[in-house]
């Protein structure tokens, strides 16, 4: 059932997500995001670690009595590497995290403002209490 109280609720959230949509961190997001997607190597580099994640797949099906155990093993590693290590990749990445942690943060501070009790999980060690994976001093079943 909707009441007046649960109207008011969302249009806070939507206020708040405006403002996180209208940040500097979330800019800087959809930029890296945005030069990422028109990067042509990151594509190539990003469909060459495609193909040989297939192949890496279906070995570990036989694990590493597949005969070609290592040198998939190796090839994925190297071209997940490569990729990974392209400056806008990198980039991406430290802005997907940044976006991450301001969301985790609004989330910690919302919990909290209703009850400190609130499970939480982050997957943010610097919102944790403990090394449980969760806000919450561990009680919780949260994995991470």
């Amino acid at each position: 059932m909707i009441t007046e109280e649960t109207l008011t609720v969302l249009d806070d959230i939507e206020e708040l997500s405006d403002k996180i949509v209208a940040s500097r961190v979330y800019h800087e997001y959809k930029l890296a995001e945005q030069a990422l997607a028109a990067n042509d190597e990151a594509h190539l580099l990003y469909q060459a670690f495609l193909k040989s994640k297939d192949k890496y797949d279906e070995i570990m099906r036989f694990g590493k009595y597949h005969p070609d155990y290592q040198s998939v093993m190796l090839d994925t590693r190297k071209r997940k590497r490569a990729y990974e290590m392209l400056p806008v990749v990198m980039d991406y990445k430290q802005k997907e995290v940044a976006i991450q942690n301001l969301i985790d943060e609004v989330i910690v501070k919302i919990a909290y403002a209703v009850s400190e009790n609130v499970k939480i999980e982050t997957g943010n060690p610097f919102f944790q209490k403990d090394s449980s994976g969760c806000a919450t001093g561990g009680s919780c079943s949260c994995s991470l």
